[in-house]
């Protein structure tokens, strides 16, 4: 009897274990490919950065000239200091709590150029603003790649 419960608790080990180690490589490699997507969008340049955001902003918010312009210098100012974030060698958990400021300021400084109304577009559709904007980077990038 003791040779029975022995051999299948040896049987239930072995099992367990394998379906855990089978399960982790499909979650591994989801998460390499989604670091190295955003690694090509990192890599796209600043100019080309700042033209996504306002096209995407145009077409959501209806944007003026003047606005165009003061994004772009807002949007090109961001970037700079982000990369330069980026490449600071500093503790990860001040580099993290630096770049959730550094986005603070920018919605901040978003918030003081868009009129009340296109402010409250803006907080409505952020989330497709910011998928339109990955998707013309990631297409630049991509194509950049090709």
């Amino acid at each position: 009897m003791k040779r029975i419960i022995s051999s299948f608790s040896i049987i239930a080990l072995i099992a367990f274990f394998s379906v855990s180690t089978f399960a982790q490589p499909g979650r591994g490699n989801r998460g390499q490919q989604q670091g190295r997507q955003q690694m090509q969008i990192q890599d796209v340049p600043t100019e080309v950065r700042s033209e996504a955001h306002i096209a995407v902003f145009d077409e959501y918010l209806k944007l003026t000239d003047a606005q165009k312009v003061q994004i772009k210098k807002v949007e090109e100012d961001f970037a700079k200091r982000g990369e330069e974030l980026r490449d600071a060698s500093m503790a990860r958990q001040r580099k993290m709590v630096a770049m959730r400021d550094l986005r603070n300021e920018h919605q901040q400084a978003l918030h003081e150029l868009l009129s009340k109304e296109q402010y409250a577009v803006y907080l409505e559709k952020k989330e497709a603003i910011q998928y339109d904007i990955r998707q013309r980077l990631k297409a630049y990038s991509e194509k950049g790649n090709k």
